[in-house]
């Protein structure tokens, strides 16, 4: 069978023009990693449940016309061929469009990747990357349990970091572990087909285990209590290590500052008229701003308290502090950086036009271009199918 060709991925200049990746994934992790090819050039194959599709076109609502707009957000510059992965063809179509291609991903459960037959495909098929993405690490006691983001966020950690002091453990606003999962995943991907072009020998094989890139996303706070035994508390919006560096309420509203350094502290101090507070022995320091930093949100707060968010925005911006305000996801893509600044291109389905979130990759100046639509289930399957007669 011949890789069919996609004059949409002809021709771009892309940096990944003229590379295969078939994708076996579903649901967000999986999809994730290979929109991080396809927008970069790749040319993407995506295998589909006939009839059902990926389930992620049902996560909703929200929905445009019968997709999900989870689904819609992750698989453009896809075309889309419903298998039945369970039949004989469907097995067969898959294994001659794996053995076309330059890299395959996948997310099924150990057990459905033996049964499917596709354990075995990816053992012979010794020139074609294979990007695992799991639950958990293989060898351990999780390797065959099911997971799923919100599942990640609360075993590996996550969400006993995330919330008020006082109140529960909460999971964080989006998908934090599926993110962090498929960015990881890519860059194994890509780190695959890299090696592909320099190494002799069978291409590399890939797993990346939701539940350990999660613990990744812990970052500090998994390395402190590695160091010291000591477990991190939820701080709400402020920071574990910095002080002042979270939320101050202004006149109208909550401003966020992020102070990293004692020299930005202390113009801080000078410009909102508070240069004794630069000169306080509790303060003169991070780690003493840390130690107290009831007091300094105390004493922060009486002069935040005399202008308006955006003022005091106005105020710090100019000066070299560096402050946001609080968006709600509305006001995020309407700031002018954001619905100004070309990062939001329009896409098209049967249901109509619809504006949607760019990779924020750029390659060059330039925003990588939506070259196809989120496509249909099963959209490109004739076409497909046509290149298993031609050589």
């Amino acid at each position: 069978m011949a890789w069919p060709s996609d004059p949409a991925s002809d021709g771009t200049g892309l940096p990944l023009e003229g590379v295969r990746i078939l994708d076996l994934s579903k649901v967000l992790a999986g999809p994730l990693c290979v929109l991080v090819a396809a927008d970069l050039g790749a040319d993407v194959i995506k295998v589909e449940e006939p009839r059902v599709g990926d389930r992620l076109r049902t996560f909703a609502p929200p929905a445009f016309g019968p997709d999900a707009t989870y689904y819609l957000a992750v698989n453009r510059n896809h075309r889309s061929i419903g298998v039945d992965l369970t039949s004989e063809d469907g097995g067969a179509l898959v294994r001659e469009l794996a053995a076309q291609a330059d890299a395959v991903v996948e997310n099924f459960l150990p057990h459905q990747l033996e049964s499917l037959g596709l354990a075995v495909l990816r053992d012979e098929l010794t020139d074609v990357v294979w990007v695992s993405i799991r639950g958990a690490a293989s060898g351990g006691p999780l390797e065959d349990a099911p997971s799923f983001d919100l599942l990640a966020q609360a075993r590996s950690g996550l969400m006993s970091v995330t919330g008020e002091p006082d109140g529960p453990p909460t999971k964080v606003g989006a998908p934090l572990a599926d993110v962090v999962t498929g960015l990881y995943a890519a860059a194994a991907l890509l780190a695959g087909l890299y090696a592909k072009t320099v190494e002799a020998g069978p291409a590399r094989r890939f797993e990346v285990p939701l539940l350990e890139a999660t613990i990744t996303a812990l970052v500090n706070q998994a390395q402190g209590y590695l160091v010291t035994g000591e477990e991190p508390s939820r701080l709400g919006n402020d920071h574990p290590s910095i002080a002042p560096y979270g939320p101050v309420d202004a006149a109208d509203g909550q401003l966020l500052i992020a102070v990293g350094t004692d020299a930005h502290f202390s113009t801080l101090c000078a410009v909102i008229g508070a240069v004794e507070l630069s000169e306080d022995p509790r303060f003169t320091t991070n780690r003493l701003r840390v130690e107290h930093r009831a007091d300094l949100d105390e004493a922060l707060q009486a002069r935040f308290a005399r202008r308006t968010a955006m003022e005091w925005s106005d105020v710090l911006v100019a000066a070299g502090i560096p402050c946001a305000p609080i968006h709600s996801v509305a006001g995020a893509l309407a700031e002018p950086q954001i619905r100004g600044g070309g990062f939001l291109a329009e896409a098209r389905t049967a249901a109509g036009t619809f504006t949607m979130v760019r990779s924020p990759i750029r390659v060059d100046g330039d925003w990588l271009p939506v070259r196809r639509d989120p496509p249909a289930l099963d959209q490109d399957g004739a076409s497909i199918r046509e290149a298993r007669g031609r050589p």
